[in-house]
């Protein structure tokens, strides 16, 4: 009876549990940083969820979880220097109120160094400023970090905070011993699979009796991790041998190499995305690999391609290259023309003297139906075959979302009768990038020119607009039309596009740009009228690049252009 009558009160106590729709915290400020709203929410586990997760609900607040919220947030303070906050609770309708006392932070009272004092420089305290255990944490792997970067692997190093909290200081006591200056020895490497030994060799990032660095051991795990074929890496440094020269054990096992996949998106240029695609990392051995897929856009169409892509092909005097063949077959359309057209590009790329270099021939067929009644008599079919090369510098710290560096690149193309195309043109293409990260801000610019020799048809000219061009204008919607409005793209281009960024958090970013651009029919004409646009945006960043929004305005025309997308314009 007295167990039924307990579980009653504990039921009815559950079922009327006071329950919060707001919560205020008081007495601290900002709105980024350690004490910001989002991060204090973050410490009692009630974030907010982002914008696009509209299908979850904003979090609640409830009586039952406030004792949880007082041991969260005493525990953070706590980690930042303050043992003596204090924390009141007030509740007002249907918000939570915590009111908070921080008190005197807990201050650093002596450092002590025993042996390498060089590295005292990685220890970020000084005599009385506030303790912090976050600090001290990674003082700890500074040090450690160095030795294992400047071959002192064998080091001997300790450190400890006295914290006395009724003296109310802190104490901190390092001791370094850096040990022998040591250098790599020999690496086996052992479950390899039925990738050639000379290939896996490749991936080792140091060579025999080159001082230790510890981030040569990481660079040679990305380099296995990047063949995308093994499913357990392990790379031992032996450092119990009585030696300075450390021997390295290579572990490697081979996982599944085929992959069934699947997509779907949405862009402003191809509209609603999917497609679906199978590959292997490891086609017949020694890792080459071979794609097939299909994949189709509400505006844009469908493709279906095959890719045999093998990176180390070795041919006479250009010894090791790669080799790409990539076959496609579609129907796309455009607001110029529509086009059915086979396709295959063979690449041969080297890299020589720090540049990629890529050279090889394409081949179309292509069936243009021309939407402009002025251009009716470019329908028709088109057989190409254009010889073509492109070198490549790119010294950007991502791919998907670069905040530094800068990307160069120049294409050429070919094609002339003699190899049996129904066209002779040259053409060319230069792209310039430069991001630059200055404090608070990240500026950056990107540059492309190109240049078709002679007037080609609608298919082969350059066309801009949309959300990777000027994004004042729709997708490939800038630059001469006929009196239907049909554009008719260019054989003289030049795009400038700048963008300022602002990070608001680690997840944030508000950008502010201005785009202008020239295109004309004129072969080799770099002298027409340039048309700008301004406009703003933000940046959800996530693993595979940030979400994009941009709202774009054309200077000289009315209205503006949406454009979300995946991918910095950069």
């Amino acid at each position: 009876m007295k167990k039924t009558i307990f579980l009653l009160i504990i039921f009815i106590s559950f079922l009327f549990a006071k329950t919060y729709q707001n919560i205020e915290f008081k007495g601290v400020e900002g709105f980024s940083g350690e004490f910001s709203r989002a991060t204090l929410l973050k410490v009692i586990g009630k974030e907010y969820p982002p914008f696009y997760a509209f299908w979850r609900d904003d979090p609640v607040f409830r009586d039952k979880e406030i004792k949880d919220y007082l041991k969260r947030l005493k525990r953070y303070f706590a980690s930042v220097g303050y043992y003596r906050a204090n924390f009141k609770i007030k509740k007002d309708k249907d918000t939570l109120i915590i009111k908070i006392i921080k008190n005197a932070p807990i201050r650093v009272k002596s450092i002590n160094i025993d042996g390498n004092k060089t590295l005292r420089k990685f220890i970020p305290f000084k005599i009385n400023s506030v303790f912090r255990t976050d600090l001290f944490k990674k003082s700890k792997e500074d040090i450690e970090r160095f030795l294992l970067t400047h071959s002192y692997p064998k080091y001997k190093f300790n450190a400890k905070a006295y914290v006395d909290l009724d003296l109310y200081r802190v104490d901190l006591n390092y001791s370094i011993k850096n040990g022998p200056f040591c250098y790599f020895k020999d690496t086996r490497i052992k479950g390899g699979g039925d990738v050639d030994e000379r290939i896996l060799k490749e991936q080792i990032a140091y060579k025999k009796n080159d001082a230790f660095n510890i981030e040569k051991v990481e660079e040679t795990y990305d380099n296995f991790y990047d063949l995308s074929v093994y499913d357990y890496i392990l790379i031992e440094p032996n450092f119990d041998i009585n030696s300075t020269y450390i021997p390295v054990d290579v572990s490697l096992k081979m996982g599944d190499t085929k992959f069934l996949g699947f997509n779907i998106g949405y862009g402003t240029n191809e509209g609603l995305r999917g497609g679906i695609s199978w590959r292997d990392n490891d086609f017949f051995g020694n890792l080459k690999q071979f794609e097939t897929g299909i994949k189709a856009s509400s505006s844009l169409g469908y493709e279906y391609y095959a890719r045999f892509y093998n990176r180390w092909l070795k041919l006479p005097l250009l010894n090791k290259v790669t080799f790409e063949d990539r076959f496609s077959f579609g129907y796309y359309k455009y607001e110029s023309y529509n086009e059915r057209k086979a396709k295959n590009i063979a690449t041969l790329g080297k890299n020589l003297f720090g540049l990629e270099h890529y050279f090889g021939i394409l081949s179309e067929f292509s069936k243009i139906k021309a939407k402009s009644k002025r251009r009716l008599y470019e329908s028709g079919n088109y057989f190409l075959n254009a010889l073509f090369y492109k070198v490549v510098i790119d010294r950007r710290n991502s791919v998907l979302n670069a905040t530094n560096g800068y990307y160069l690149s120049l294409y050429l193309e070919k094609s002339m009768p003699s190899l049996g195309s129904d066209l002779n043109y040259l053409k060319t293409l230069l792209d310039a990038r430069y991001i630059y990260d200055f404090g608070n801000f990240i500026g950056a610019v990107k540059t492309r020119i190109g240049s078709i020799d002679r007037d080609v048809p609608l298919f082969k000219r350059f066309y801009t607009g949309g959300s990777f061009t000027n994004r004042g204008y729709a997708f490939r919607d800038f630059g001469p039309k006929d009196e239907d409005g049909v554009p008719l793209g260019g054989v003289s281009l030049i795009d400038i596009l700048t963008e300022l960024r602002y990070p608001l958090n680690k997840k944030f970013s508000v950008v502010f740009f201005y785009d202008t651009s020239m295109l004309s029919l004129k072969p080799n004409s770099f002298k027409h009228a340039f048309y700008g646009s301004v406009g703003f945006g933000g940046r959800y960043h996530t693993p595979i690049g940030p979400i994009r929004i941009d709202f774009g305005f054309p200077l000289r025309e009315g209205g503006f252009e949406f454009h979300i997308n995946i991918g910095q314009v950069f």
